[in-house]
């Protein structure tokens, strides 16, 4: 646990993990639509929310992964200290 902010930084290695691990889980973000579901305009319609879903579900895990990431930047920030967080903070103002 970080002294100087009174961050449980254990937490925030907990919830990465737990964030992880949820990623693993959803595997493949690719829906596959079905080839016979009936009448033409059916089929198409599956084609098409099979597309719009199979993107926003690839969006949320890569949304999910970015924020696993932040919170493993954060809890080794308040480990390291003061001066890595005011570096750490450096770097993403210039990163962008």
């Amino acid at each position: 646990m970080s002294q100087d902010y009174e961050v449980d930084t254990d937490v925030l290695r907990t919830m990465a993990a737990k964030t992880r691990r949820i990623i693993s889980d959803v595997g493949a973000t690719d829906l596959t639509p079905p080839t016979s579901a009936g009448h033409e305009w059916v089929v198409a319609a599956s084609e098409r929310f099979a597309e719009a879903w199979s993107a926003g579900l690839a969006a949320r895990v890569t949304d999910s992964d970015a924020f696993t990431e932040r919170l493993a930047t954060t809890a080794r920030i308040f480990d390291e200290g003061t001066d890595a967080a005011k570096a750490e903070v450096d770097a993403m103002i210039w990163e962008e």
